[in-house]
């Protein structure tokens, strides 16, 4: 039988960390299987990264069915004590799951509700010796699905390990000399333990792989598949290890833990949060030293490296040749199996900068190549391109992307930090790449009280920027607006009603809008008492749906979540998929998802969702692809164009930008919180944050952006011109929707504001936000040139949908 693109994907996604003995494959069939997961095997995360699985799968049952003989005595303990699987899934009554019914308010205190993971059973000792008697090898089975939409995760019983798991590791490991840990996981834990027990002999990643991802496994602990899949992000000791320890609220629950303006010096009034009982921040003092940049810049020790990834077979890497033409390098590296097993493995290029007069981190990612399947003895040449432009660094003092005289050194390895030297390029003066505009700048009330981390002085104060009116590299207003000229014809006629109608999605804009049984205005009426705008989407939900005027030739288009599915089954989430380090597969995976948005009749699919892992305790990590941009960005845009070039279906990213923290991203009304402030440098925000994003509207031509709840620097980010304007369009020349998210009426952006800045289309909208906008009209705050610009920009992307014959 032919395998899914899903069940492939995930094959080359598990990431083996340990191996001792060489326990795996397997050599004795006969095992015994511990933990809950082995059976209520989690398949996806939560909030909008939920999915259900519609097969009837688990690990221990793919296991079986490969041959693979479980100890009877503890298959029907955990057999009998299994609990109902939607249990899981259910908060306060509600199946999160169902994900489609929820628009937005209310939607977020349930999700915000941290939720802990479960306990694991007590095994009598009798069962355990007896399958001792049976076996000696057994497979321990970790799970975690806490955190998610709202909700970041805790560090006792969830980063670190609960008590019950505790004991039932300890217990393991005194009975079975051969243990393999299997970590069917939502984000990173601690893994000290590991260490602690001589009986681990392996460790394999399984993270959350969907309802294919079991049987994937399976066939790796067979020997029918060899792992090749590499760590996307850094598995620190402890931590205290990672840089953002100290800077990260997570607890809700602790009141006085929550990050303030005044935790760091800072005035709440200055920063412009006036009338909240508490203003949180997460300020970015790690700067551009993220994930791998630091703990290789630092030389901190970690568990795991970035990029590092076992296999059952050896390779052996040889740089062969770097060649240099004007506006490229290549780098020809060859790759032999020098093991005894058919593999695969992963080249990774770095980039190492000295004498620039920038300080930059130890090693970059700049490119990476995975090779075909090798027999043993068999070699590849690996070829890997980059561009010079690529090299460059942004200089905010010059507000420009400039390739610096220096020595700019490269590697080639298989992790961050097992390299070989493979060239070098001087460059003699600087070369100026792009110029921009000092923009999303830190706050000036704040630079004498920020400090962020330094490679060369240990801590370096924040500079201030005065902006200035030069001119980007980018199109220009008139151009713009030219590009519109069909569209805004079209909508010079319409009514100020009608704009604002358009400039919102079809719904009443209240929670649950699918669950309530009272009938809410989707619109607002004209003269007459007839509604401006209908649905006319075949199966979009009211709140998820743009609005109609059939009668001008617009329809609706249909929004639907998310990453991990979209109501046809559990895909593998983003976190296990960017380990593949695989292009071809990671456009198969967008090309099938496409073709799942096709039969669900979705035109809009609410992802990739391109955040990078800042802190091991964000809730949807596993969401998110990588802590690096680069493999973030090369990830999604592969993903997207199988998406986009062979369905009639676009992708829109999110949450644009800088949303790495879930606790109150968008504030509380109900406790008078403000909106988390981010806070961090112009240079970090552009070479880390908005990277993945700008890699998307240049390479993959995306048409649909959706802006995050947090503020940058002051500023709710869909109220956000320097952001949604200066940069999205003028510098990254983006024509498409900008689409806010999916939020409620309380501390998320005014929908007059939102307009101004640049957000096209207020979710879900309904009357509540057209009201707003036309306040704000009739406050001056917005034009009418303001909305004929954004209904002109959804009446553009519309014509993208025609060749699909169904609108």
């Amino acid at each position: 039988m032919k395998k899914s693109i899903f069940q492939e994907l995930v094959e080359e996604s598990i990431v083996l960390l340990k191996n001792e003995e060489q326990i795996l494959p397997l050599k004795e069939k006969k095992v015994a299987f511990l933990g809950r997961a082995q059976i209520e095997t989690i398949f996806s995360g939560n909030g909008s990264g939920a999915s259900k699985s519609l097969a009837n799968k688990n690990l221990l049952c793919e296991c079986e069915k490969r041959g693979i003989c479980a100890e009877a005595g503890l298959k029907q303990f955990y057999t009998s004590h299994q609990k109902n699987e939607s249990e899981k899934f259910v908060i306060d009554g509600i199946d999160i799951t169902n994900v489609e019914n929820m628009n937005c308010g209310f939607m977020y205190e349930i999700f915000g509700k941290y939720q802990p993971m479960w306990t694991e059973y007590h095994i009598p000792e009798q069962l355990m010796q007896k399958a001792r008697e049976f076996t000696d090898t057994a497979v321990f089975v970790l799970g975690r699905n806490s955190g998610g939409e709202e909700c970041d995760r805790h560090i006792k019983g969830d980063y670190e390990l609960t008590e019950s798991e505790k004991e039932l590791l300890e217990q393991v490991c005194c009975v079975f000399p051969h243990v393999i840990v299997v970590l069917n996981i939502n984000g990173m834990i601690d893994m000290q333990w590991v260490n602690a027990y001589s009986a681990i002999k392996a460790v394999v990643f399984l993270g959350i792989p969907g309802e294919e991802g079991c049987g994937a496994l399976a066939d790796i602990l067979t020997g029918a598949v060899n792992p090749s899949g590499k760590l996307s992000f850094s598995m620190a000791e402890s931590f205290k290890d990672y840089p953002t320890a100290e800077n990260f609220t997570w607890n809700k629950e602790q009141e006085d833990e929550i990050l303030t303006y005044e935790n760091y010096g800072l005035d709440a009034k200055a920063n412009g949060s006036t009338g909240y009982t508490k203003s949180p921040v997460t300020v970015y003092q790690e700067d551009i030293y993220l994930g791998y940049r630091y703990f290789d810049t630092f030389r901190k020790q970690v568990l795991y490296p970035f990029g590092y990834g076992m296999s059952y077979t050896s390779f052996t890497i040889l740089p062969k040749e770097m060649k240099q033409e004007k506006e490229e390098v290549e780098f020809i590296t060859e790759v032999t199996n020098s093991g005894n097993y058919a593999g695969k493995e992963t080249i990774q290029l770095y980039l190492s900068c000295s004498g620039t007069e920038s300080e930059k981190p130890e090693k970059e990612l700049k490119g990476f190549a995975k090779t075909r399947l090798l027999a043993p003895g068999e070699k590849q040449n690996i070829s890997i391109r980059i561009s010079m432009q690529d090299l460059a660094g942004y200089v905010e003092t010059s507000a420009s992307y400039i390739l610096e005289k220096g020595k700019y050194q490269f590697f080639i390895g298989n992790s961050s930090r097992e390299t070989i030297f493979a060239g070098e390029i001087q460059i003699r003066e600087d070369y100026v790449i792009k110029k921009c505009v000092n923009r999303l700048c830190v706050q000036n009330c704040n630079v004498e009280h920020l400090q962020v981390l330094s490679a060369r002085e240990g801590r370096k104060k924040v500079r201030m920027h005065e902006k200035k009116k030069e001119e980007t590299d980018g199109l220009k207003e008139q151009e713009r607006y030219d590009l519109l000229r069909d569209e805004m014809e079209q909508v010079k006629n319409f009514s100020i009603e009608q704009l604002a109608a358009l400039c919102v999605g079809y719904g009443p804009g209240i929670p649950f809008a699918a669950f309530s049984k009272q009938e809410q205005p989707e619109t607002i009426l004209d003269g007459q008492g007839n509604p401006l705008t209908k649905n006319d989407h075949p199966v979009g939900a009211k709140g998820y749906v743009s609005p109609a005027m059939p009668e001008k030739g617009i329809h609706s288009i249909f929004y639907k979540d998310g990453p991990a599915g979209v109501g046809t089954g559990a895909w593998p989430t983003a976190m296990l998929i960017s380990c593949a380090f695989n292009k071809e597969l990671w456009e198969a995976f967008g090309n099938a998802v496409g073709a799942e948005c096709e039969k669900k009749a979705v035109d809009v699919w609410l992802a990739p969702a391109v955040n990078l892992h800042r802190n091991p305790l964000c809730g949807r990590n596993f969401e998110y692809f990588s802590e690096d941009p680069y493999l973030t960005g090369i990830c999604a845009v592969q993903i997207t164009k199988g998406v986009q070039e062979n369905h009639p279906v676009r992708v829109c990213p999110k949450h644009f930008a800088v949303n790495e923290q879930e606790t109150y991203r968008r504030g509380s009304a109900k406790k008078r919180y403000d909106a988390v402030d981010s806070i961090l440098t112009e240079r970090a925000l552009r070479e880390l944050y908005l990277k993945p994003f700008e890699m998307l509207v240049r390479d993959a031509g995306v048409s649909f952006i959706m802006t995050s709840f947090n503020k940058i620097n002051g500023v709710l980010a869909a109220g956000n011109r320097d952001l949604c304007t200066h940069i999205l369009r003028e510098e990254w020349n983006f024509d498409g929707v900008v689409v806010t998210d999916w939020g409620d009426m309380d501390i998320v952006a005014d929908g007059g504001d939102a307009v101004a800045a640049g957000n096209d289309i207020v979710m879900p909208g309904g009357p509540p936000v057209i009201r707003q906008i036309l306040q704000a009209y009739q406050e001056r705050r917005i034009t009418r040139k303001d909305l004929e610009r954004s209904v002109a920009r959804l009446l553009h992307v519309l014509k993208l949908f025609e060749k699909g014959e169904r609108i």
